[in-house]
């Protein structure tokens, strides 16, 4: 009887040691509402679509806060930030991201760096603006699991201070709109401005190494990546997506015939893994591809129809370029950092 009762509690304890299938929703302390100054008027983009009635500090802060908690997913174990970190320009450093029940995702993550200002979202190229598609990934069965976002209304508002913190902000009640509102508040902040290019432009590139202003010239020049990666935010300011001869049978198809958005170079040199499948580890094999690894596809980009040539010196250099559009400020700025740490 006595060897029965040994077993019976050997079981017992074995069971009670094991992992529960569902992760219990986070201990967190209470939620409190840090605002800071999200839209700088040091900021030299206008961003006034997201500035809110001299409210969209407080809505930024509320954003932030429900960017970084885990129970936005099924199972409370993902978190917008576990795809999108901060030291990472919010992209990921994994070829593609892990997301609900340790599911990943088909495509690398894209940086949220100055995305207010990107004429398309996700690499499809999707038209429209952060609103329209920030839900998204919460509702999508891979990435958070919440596939009915009307639940995740009922479920925040069984927490008592995500009710406060919303009438707090709004004088209203949880509800889809207003949830959308606050996380797309917070990613259109994600601003990069303050790059050792940036602050090169207000002196004339004196800031700059001899390397770097060599790299600056192939970059607008002779390697022709202006012609696609331009303007404030060296993104493709008027088409959505490109063929850029990376395969010549496409598995992933993109928006179609193998065309992906034209992402910004912003930060480029802590986004890595590179392209929307992840395939290049470094900036170094990107410069190669478009040297030496272009596909002859028939819907290769015209920009990319005439060999770009560049010897191993100026691959160099041109990569020193990449490295001025770093925004280190950003990295590590507490108002975009995790408030739950």
């Amino acid at each position: 009887m006595k060897q029965l009762v040994l077993i019976i509690f050997g079981i017992v304890l074995i069971m009670a040691c094991q992992p529960s299938e569902e992760p219990s929703v986070t201990e967190v302390e209470a939620l409190v509402l840090d605002v800071y100054d999200y839209f700088e008027e040091e900021i030299p983009y206008s961003i006034t679509r997201y500035q809110i009635e001299n409210n969209h500090d407080k809505i930024a802060a509320l954003g932030r806060i429900l960017f970084y908690d885990n129970r936005l997913s099924q199972n409370n174990s993902i978190s917008c930030a576990n795809c999108h970190k901060q030291q990472n320009a919010f992209s990921d450093e994994k070829q593609f991201s892990i997301g609900l029940k340790n599911y990943e995702t088909t495509r690398n993550t894209l940086s949220l760096t100055n995305n207010a200002y990107h004429v398309s979202h996700f690499w499809e190229g999707h038209s429209g603006r952060i609103e329209d598609h920030v839900l998204n990934p919460i509702s999508n069965h891979i990435e958070m699991g919440m596939t009915n976002v009307n639940d995740l209304v009922v479920k925040l508002s069984e927490i008592d201070d995500y009710n406060s913190l919303f009438n707090e902000v709004f004088d209203e009640d949880i509800s889809e709109d207003l949830l959308n509102q606050s996380l797309t508040t917070f990613i259109a902040s994600l601003i990069s401005y303050n790059s050792k290019f940036d602050k090169g432009k207000i002196t004339g590139f004196t800031n700059f190494t001899a390397n770097e202003l060599a790299g600056k010239d192939l970059f607008f020049g002779k390697a022709k990546c202006s012609h696609c990666h331009n303007g404030d935010h060296f993104n493709a300011r008027w088409r959505k997506t490109a063929n850029i001869g990376l395969d010549h049978n496409y598995v992933d198809q993109g928006a179609g015939d193998g065309h992906f958005k034209v992402p910004s170079l912003r930060n480029i040199a802590i986004t890595s893994p590179y392209m929307h499948d992840g395939r290049f580890a470094g900036l170094d094999e990107v410069v190669e591809h478009y040297v030496s690894g272009i596909k002859d596809h028939p819907e290769l980009d015209w920009t990319l129809s005439n060999k770009i040539e560049l010897s191993g010196s100026e691959k160099e250099l041109l990569i020193d370029f990449l490295h001025t559009l770093t925004d280190y400020e950003m990295l590590s700025d507490p108002k975009f950092s995790n408030p739950f740490n």
